[in-house]
């Protein structure tokens, strides 16, 4: 479900009165005809921020390439600079990429409520779209053992989205991730309430059943525990299943975590003593 990390417009140059941001803003403009990431589109943002050291955009584009292959520390060097020049702009798109990329919760979770602090999260989403930023936040809590905190951003996310603007505003994997985090502090009954409203939400994630499946198991509901599982194997095997071109997503599964809980289920219980 994932979509293009970013994509911009050509900048309207005018806005600016004096010739530093003038060229500046051209030249950043011009990188726009480059594949980004070439040398020719890097070079251009380069020269953007020589001409106008205090164009945030120029830093903030030019660091793009290094996140997507991988090199953290470029991508933060220049990143950094963008996010001084311009916190209201770059402080949550930095808070996103710390969670989806290097997984640093702590790190994510003070730029994100600074950037609540100068914005009131507006806009609201991660760079991908995936995510209002109070999920991400609630994930970010719950990987670091917060469950109340986390329960209280997943609230902000999902329960006072759907009050003020309706259900369809829900993001498509929001459910799916509460339930987890209500398996895992034993609220099998929570979780699968948020599984049945996954399902009505969108329901063609193999997560969806994996989960039900082993809420079932922990339930000893072997049985419905066994379809569950398999409809989730059928919807992996089709390619059906949270995914995302960089790295592995929140909750995501794969078939041999599948087979093994089939396989779990299978099993014959043993007598109580």
């Amino acid at each position: 479900m994932s979509t293009v990390l970013w994509c911009r417009a050509q900048t309207n140059c005018r806005v600016f009165t004096d010739s530093c941001h003038i060229k500046a803003c051209l030249l950043y403009n011009e990188a726009n005809s480059f594949a980004q990431g070439s040398q020719k589109s890097q070079q251009y943002y380069d020269s953007a921020i020589r001409t106008c050291p205090d164009y945030a955009e120029a830093w903030r584009a030019i660091s793009i390439p290094y996140l997507k292959r991988g090199d953290y520390y470029t991508w933060r060097k220049y990143l950094d600079k963008a996010v001084l020049l311009k916190p209201r702009l770059f402080l949550g798109i930095r808070g996103w990429c710390l969670f989806k990329f290097l997984r640093d919760y702590e790190g994510a979770l003070h730029d994100l409520r600074s950037f609540d602090t100068l914005t009131a999260f507006h806009p609201s989403y991660s760079g991908d779209g995936n995510y209002h930023l109070y999920i991400v936040m609630a994930i970010c809590h719950r990987e670091l053992g917060n469950y109340q905190q986390a329960f209280h951003y997943f609230s902000l996310g999902i329960d006072s989205i759907v009050a003020q603007q309706g259900e369809k505003w829900v993001g498509l994997s929001d459910y799916l991730h509460r339930a987890v985090t209500k398996m895992r502090t034993k609220d099998y009954a929570g979780a699968l309430l948020d599984l049945e409203r996954q399902i009505k939400r969108y329901d063609n994630y193999a997560e969806i059943y994996y989960y039900q499946g082993l809420i079932l198991q922990l339930m000893h509901r072997n049985k419905e525990a066994l379809t569950t599982l398999q409809k989730a194997r059928a919807l992996a095997g089709t390619g059906h299943h949270l995914n995302d071109i960089y790295c592995e997503m929140p909750d995501e599964v794969f078939i041999d975590d599948i087979d093994m809980a089939i396989k779990a289920a299978q099993a014959p219980m043993r007598p109580k003593r």
